[in-house]
């Protein structure tokens, strides 16, 4: 080996380099020291005018420590998540055949086994008889809640009533009771009676703008009621006639019977449903894909479903124009996706991503970090003259797998 040192203290120095880097450090507890000091080293021999390249002194030892830092590198271009949907619910709990939460008008919840192992459904193609470890859930219908249909009929009439102040109270009871009875309602309209009609279409108005800022918010909407009862099983669901109007029911705290027609709901598959996830992520005007896209902080996992609405304004300052979520169709497309419309991925590869616009819903493939960016074509994206200001407001909804 060829080495001219100008003087014997810069050799000396050199060789107290080498030695400590070969001889005395710990790749297992020292990998990012080595890497600085092979660096140093490195800069010392074209200073000095090494011959010998400093990655022969040692290269089983360098050939490690360059893939140590590869893998590194591959691990941190995924950001570290805050939500994983997969923590701390590896397995949906198991429940008995018969078991069942039974849900109450009242607000009450009960849990327990079923005595019978099956109920019958009188339908209009003839009786059907399902094994209770079959239902999924079982919705009473209004003609097994005898109480309420006599009430919802009785303010019906009043909206169509002679007393002003009975039709105002009326249609105010009506409104508060939900959009769970719009179904109903439309069954109930008198085409002969104006003031009814009237008023039934201002209550389903309230009610559709109800439905719309649930839908807005990605809230759930709750179940339309209807006449019949409806038992839902994995297969089906089954509209008609639930011939048992009670059941007997084995809690942990005795045995209970509970009437059809005190039921609002009753529920066999909370062992496979976990709760959704929800968040508002601001997404940056310039959060594209071939820079830097947003991440929501949330690891998904694969079989998770995936609802995203979005509203806000970029600018292209530049081209003194505007979009929404949706984009532009005149300013070229990214992967196939409009320049300036919202997107997402699942981990760290841009071509599997999902456009989404101010709505979308997909279920996931693969797990890893959920991003959200925006298209542009490449020469936009990394042009360093152009500009875009404001952002986009994304509402992120994932139920977890299972759901």
């Amino acid at each position: 080996m060829k080495v001219r040192f100008s003087t014997r203290t810069q050799r000396f120095r050199f060789l107290i380099y080498a030695s400590f880097v070969i001889q005395f450090l710990s790749l297992a507890d020292c990998q990012e020291t080595l890497a600085v000091q092979i660096q140093q080293i490195e800069k010392i021999g074209q200073a000095r005018q090494i011959n010998l390249p400093i990655r022969q002194i040692a290269p089983p030892v360098i050939g490690r420590i360059a893939n140590v830092q590869e893998e590194t590198k591959d691990e941190k271009q995924e950001d570290e998540p805050t939500i994983d949907t997969s923590s701390g619910q590896e397995k949906a709990p198991e429940i008995g055949k018969q078991f069942a939460q039974l849900h109450l008008l009242d607000g009450s919840i009960i849990g327990g086994d079923i005595a019978a192992e099956s109920i019958n459904v009188q339908t209009a193609y003839g009786m059907l008889t399902i094994p209770i470890s079959r239902i999924v859930q079982i919705y009473p219908g209004l003609n097994s809640r005898p109480g309420l249909t006599e009430k919802i009929t009785r303010l019906v009439e009043l909206l169509g009533g002679p007393s002003s102040s009975e039709r105002d109270l009326a249609q105010k009871e009506l409104t508060s009771m939900g959009v769970e009875i719009r179904s109903v309602l439309d069954q109930l309209v008198n085409d002969n009676n104006a003031e009814l009609k009237k008023r039934i279409a201002q209550i389903q108005a309230s009610f559709e703008a109800e439905i719309a800022a649930r839908e807005e918010e990605l809230r759930e909407v709750e179940r339309s009621m209807i006449f019949d009862d409806t038992v839902v099983t994995p297969d089906f669901s089954i509209v008609g006639e639930i011939r048992q109007k009670q059941f007997d029911v084995k809690s942990k705290f005795g045995d209970l019977r509970v009437k059809l027609g005190d039921l609002k709901f009753a529920d066999r598959a909370m062992g496979l449903t976990r709760p959704a996830i929800r968040k508002t992520v601001s997404v940056p005007a310039m959060a594209f894909f071939q820079t830097k896209p947003q991440s929501t902080g949330i690891r998904v996992s694969k079989g998770d479903k995936i609802a995203i609405r979005a509203d806000g304004v970029v600018q292209w300052t530049n081209w003194n124009t505007s979009s929404t979520p949706e984009g532009l169709t005149n300013r070229s497309q990214w992967n196939g996706i409009n320049s300036g419309k919202l997107a997402v991925r699942i981990g760290t590869d841009n071509s599997r991503c999902i456009q989404i616009g101010s709505s979308g819903s997909f279920v996931a493939k693969s797990g890893g970090v959920l991003y959200l960016g925006i298209a542009m074509r490449d020469s936009y994206a990394t042009n360093s003259g152009y500009r875009w200001t404001g952002e986009y407001k994304a509402r992120i909804v994932i139920s977890p797998t299972g759901n």
